[in-house]
């Protein structure tokens, strides 16, 4: 034979492509392990695979090297394999064979016998391989929760913007715990879905029951998101409307209280109403946006929302007209400057400090440490006394009322009464104090001693301290304290005037009783 001729019919000969395919695959065999060596010695030199060992926390290369070595290895085979099945289907009587060689299996696995029992071997397959694909995420989420826990106050120290620490580091830590978490339980659900998925669809009594359930379920999916792409412009007005609320509110916070550090004036404004009127227009500028954003919710045209915001907006008209009312009141004090915050008031019966003035109620602390909360409305529909509101001018006006007889010189008592004011504590020597009469009754006359003050916090002590210097400079003085309710039998009584404010040789006065000769008394 023509050695031209021999090579030509060597393709075509049956034992010639047999030997050409477990030729490929001996070969491969046989160098797949020094391929892969030589690739994994490589592999160690690289720098980036050194990085990886350090950042694993790697002594030794071994299980990476080891792992990428039977990765080649694998890789090879499975080439050389697919290469010679390619070189045996070049031969028409082999590949005639092969494709007989399926119908026949075909045939065979089509048998019901034969069909379950490959069927229960998937079920077994598929439950095997779901057990330790779960098993390595367990234990790679492990693994990684133990890192990030060694990575606490090291790597994790937390975040902060110049002085605000706005996550620690064991926030951080429990925050990346938690985001673990949530992730291994959606690749667990993953995971299931795709197990269920693939054991109902084995046998044929369920496959249409999968098909079904995965067509409705992608339906969904189809429906959301074109319902989220249509939603997609009123999202973006939506977007606009919050940004832009969210930065108008911080610039009217900005200029109102730069109008309350008196940076910013306006005529005719007093500063103690920017945290009030900031308040309000911040009200206002959120039920605007709320407004405007009502038309752009989902759902906002359906009837069932809208019968809904009705029941809502009715429920709070009703329910509010207190509520109203006190806010109502509170913007009315406010702008009417009853009093501020810090003032000693006297709201119907209530006598204290003012310690909070706010839309709904006011709250005012005693002078017995009692803190009372007061409505709006009632403080609006009750006389307000400020005691504060003048008392930095020209003062607070305090006054104590005494009776005397008509026995005793009115300019004595004058005198007396405007000493005791000047001894005084917490009384200013000016304007000097002052006494009026107001009343001149059947058995006693009214004075009124006046004296101001510019501590009207201190009420209560100035007060109790001026009674006592009026009773001390009355019995200084020789001057008894009778009315309106004392009456006195002068013979045989003593005087009511303290022992130390009387005279050494004072005795008590006998009983005169004198005889008219007659035998009587």
């Amino acid at each position: 034979m023509d050695p031209l001729e021999f090579f030509r019919a060597v393709p075509d000969s049956l034992w010639a492509t047999l030997a050409a395919a477990v030729a490929v695959v001996l070969f491969t065999l046989l160098l797949a392990g020094r391929i892969a060596a030589f690739l994994a010695a490589l592999l160690e030199r690289t720098p980036l695979f050194r990085l990886v060992a350090i950042r694993l926390k790697l002594k030794e290369h071994t299980p990476l090297t080891q792992g990428f070595s039977t990765a080649v290895r694998v890789a090879l085979i499975v080439s050389a394999a697919v290469a010679g099945w390619h070189i045996l289907g070049t031969h028409p009587s082999i590949a005639r064979f092969i494709e007989e060689s399926f119908l026949v299996l075909r045939c065979f696995i089509v048998l019901p016998a034969v069909e379950f029992v490959l069927n229960v071997a998937l079920v077994g397959l598929e439950s095997l391989l779901l057990l330790r694909v779960t098993g390595w995420l367990k234990g790679g989420f492990g693994r990684l929760e133990a890192v990030i826990r060694s990575e606490e106050d090291r790597r994790l120290k937390g975040f902060s913007i110049q002085k605000v620490q706005v996550f620690t580091s064991s926030q951080l830590t429990l925050f990346l715990l938690g985001l673990s978490r949530y992730v291994r339980f959606g690749l667990n659900a993953l995971l299931a879905f795709v197990y269920l998925t693939g054991l109902f669809s084995i046998f044929p009594q369920t496959r249409g029951t999968v098909q079904s359930a995965l067509g409705s379920f992608f339906l969904s999916i189809e429906h959301a998101w074109s319902g989220f792409t249509e939603y997609l412009p009123s999202l973006f007005i939506l977007v606009v409307i919050v940004v832009g609320t969210r930065y108008g509110l911080r610039l009217i916070r900005f200029l109102f209280g730069e109008v309350e550090k008196g940076t910013i004036t306006i005529a005719r404004f007093k500063a103690e109403w920017a945290v009030p009127t900031y308040q309000l227009v911040r009200f206002l500028v959120i039920a605007l946006a709320l407004v405007l954003a009502f038309p752009y919710l989902p759902g906002s045209s359906s009837p069932a929302f809208q019968g809904i915001s009705v029941f809502i907006g009715l429920l709070f008209s009703l329910g509010s007209t207190s509520v109203v009312a006190n806010v109502v009141s509170g913007v009315v004090l406010t702008y009417t400057g009853a009093f501020r915050v810090g003032d000693r008031v006297r709201i119907a019966d209530t006598v204290g400090d003012v310690v909070e003035k706010g839309l709904l109620v006011t709250r005012v602390r005693t002078i017995k440490n009692e803190e009372i909360t007061i409505p709006n409305g009632m403080v609006m529909g009750s006389h307000i006394i400020n005691y504060s509101g003048e008392s930095h001018g020209g003062g607070l006006i305090l006054h104590a009322t005494v009776t005397l007889g008509y026995d005793v010189a009115w300019r004595r008592i004058h005198e007396t009464l405007i000493l005791a004011a000047r001894k005084t504590g917490g009384l200013l020597a000016e304007p000097a104090p002052f006494v009026l009469q107001t009343a001149l009754d059947d058995f006693y006359v009214h004075y009124e001693v006046n004296a101001y003050t510019d501590r009207p916090h201190s009420m209560a002590s100035i007060y109790s301290e001026l009674y006592q210097n009026i009773q001390d400079c009355f019995q200084e003085a020789g001057i008894e304290i009778l009315s309106p309710h004392y009456g006195a039998l002068r013979d045989g009584n003593a005087s009511t005037i303290a022992p130390e404010h009387l005279p050494k040789e004072y005795r008590e006065p006998r009983f005169r009783v004198q005889a008219d000769g007659t035998g009587g008394a």
